[in-house]
């Protein structure tokens, strides 16, 4: 009895995604669970098990193909036990415990017509898969450092270092004759330098650049990623739709400073609480007194829709881009909690255990744009279903007036703000009263503990 494979359900939004790798061949007998393809969606690196125990009779997807939720991905022969539920064999591996903590995969014998081998796939994570395939390292050929022999990233880039693993059996989806060569001693194609200077969300392999000619000499046309084909569309989308209006704003966070460095987090063996935490403490309360910056302004309907709940997206940047996980309910912490929070939501986010629902749900963005060193102001953009985002430059020592009628000047620790929001929901005065409020509360810390 042949069976049908169908993408399923990736997720709320989910529509498509690209696939990554095909595990399996035409005429392979398999095991249900065995791994049966890897996706890319938009957040997160998807391996999907095989939902039936028996012989792959023909394979309808190829690697780096778009494929929307319903297409039918594989066909099955002789099917000897069907689990007949394929929404629930899609395994996010961003939320698979057991593999993501080092334990393998399960093993599948696989059978050709050529005869029977044993196929026991090394045990490796999607993203590291991927990464290995980009440049050019075969995973299967080498001996993992991670618990139960797990190949990790460090792994394959030491591979890199030594051209161990990059044989026959590695590839950079490209000709043997071009591949380019991974000795130092070699000159990489402009192709691949091109994917070296990439940021890794929006990477892909070699073979997605292709070489062509414009009015004025050489070009390079590039597809970009999955990833950042979404982030692109949300970003076009929200600037299009929603008229931004950006403040900018400084606060004197001297005494806050003080405070936090003299105030470890005993739950979690002394670590300090970090300035983003007490950031977020004090938007959280700011949105609760001003409740205009935690709704949407429906325009099809010409009403505006308050949330009654303070769920706060947190900007992570991550190998697959910048992420905003969100911490829920936060006007119900305090910064301790909060700072307890954002240390596991970052976490997860850059160790890909977050899912699609935890992207999602979020009233308003905060985004520490001074982690990264140079940025003093910025223009953030407004995520779609949200009414208002603000970003954190890098704080600075700088000479500042100190305290109202007074001439003095002195060294003071300031924070630049800047705020962006949705002029159809507020005007001016009321964009000033709250972040009047925001900088009340992180000059005058002691407001930030209760």
């Amino acid at each position: 009895m042949a069976e049908e494979f169908r993408l399923p359900d990736l997720g709320e939004g989910v529509h498509e995604g690209r696939i990554i790798a095909v595990l399996v061949h035409e005429g392979d007998e398999v095991r249900e669970d065995v791994p049966l393809i890897e996706v890319e969606t938009d957040k997160a690196a998807v391996e999907i098990p095989c939902p039936h125990t028996g012989v792959i009779e023909k394979i309808h997807i190829k690697e780096d193909q778009l494929v929307h939720v319903g297409d039918v991905m594989v066909t099955f022969s002789d099917v000897t036990n069907a689990s007949g539920a394929q929404e629930s064999t899609v395994k996010l591996a961003t939320k698979d415990g057991a593999r993501t903590n080092g334990s393998a995969p399960p093993s599948s014998s696989l059978s050709s017509a050529s005869g029977t081998t044993q196929c026991k796939r090394k045990p490796a994570s999607p993203a590291v898969r991927k990464y290995s395939r980009e440049v050019g390292v075969d995973i299967e050929t080498m001996e993992g450092s991670g618990p139960r022999g797990r190949v990790t990233k460090a792994d394959i880039d030491r591979a890199k270092e030594t051209g161990a693993g990059c044989g026959a059996g590695a590839s950079l989806h490209q000709p043997a004759a071009t591949q380019p060569s991974l000795m130092p001693t070699s000159t990489p194609s402009p192709a691949a330098l091109l994917v070296e200077s990439i940021p890794v969300a929006s990477r892909l392999p070699v073979k997605n650049i292709v070489e062509e000619h414009d009015s004025h000499g050489n070009i390079l046309r590039h597809s970009i990623s999955q990833a950042r084909k979404t982030i692109a569309k949300n970003m076009s989308e929200s600037w299009s739709s929603i008229p931004h209006v950006t403040d900018f704003d400084l606060a004197d966070v001297t005494d806050l400073d003080r405070l936090r460095r003299g105030y470890p987090c005993e739950s979690n063996g002394g670590r300090k609480i970090t300035m983003l935490a007490f950031v977020v403490r004090a938007v959280a309360s700011a949105l609760v007194s001003h409740p205009i910056f935690n709704a949407i302004f429906d325009g099809e309907k010409d009403e505006i829709i308050y949330k009654r709940y303070v769920n706060i997206a947190i900007g992570v940047q991550t190998d697959r881009g910048l992420l905003a996980p969100v911490i829920r309910e936060v006007d119900q912490m305090n910064v301790v909690q909060i700072a307890d929070a954002i240390v596991e939501t970052a976490n997860d986010a850059r160790m890909k255990k977050v899912s699609v629902d935890d992207l999602r749900g979020g009233t308003y963005t905060v985004s520490n744009a001074g982690a990264f060193g140079g940025s003093w102001f910025s223009t953030p953009i407004i995520s779609p279903g949200q009414g208002a985002v603000l970003a954190m430059g890098r704080s600075r020592r700088m000479p500042w007036v100190v305290g109202e009628d007074t001439d003095r000047v002195g060294p003071r620790l300031i924070m630049p703000l800047s705020h962006s929001f949705d002029h159809r929901l507020a005007d001016g005065a009321q964009e000033v009263a709250f972040m009047k409020q925001v900088i009340g509360m992180l000059e005058n810390p002691a407001r930030l503990m209760f």
